[in-house]
């Protein structure tokens, strides 16, 4: 007697396995591009409070 792999259907876990891999690879790009264009944004926040803080400061000494 055969022993079951216990799956249903046709499909051959070759297939599967490489549909589970393309599915993992895009949920990867997915995640880096996201984390890259969080990194800009914080990136962005930091210079913009950087630049607000240099301006108070050039007015705090202009004014003394």
């Amino acid at each position: 007697m055969a022993k079951l792999a216990g799956k249903v259907g046709f499909a051959s876990p070759i297939v599967e396995e490489t549909l589970s891999r393309r599915r993992t690879t895009k949920i990867e790009l997915i995640a880096t591009l996201a984390l890259a264009v969080s990194l800009m944004i914080a990136m962005r926040a930091v210079s913009i409070g950087v630049a607000h803080a240099e301006t108070i400061g050039a007015v705090r000494f202009i004014r003394l």
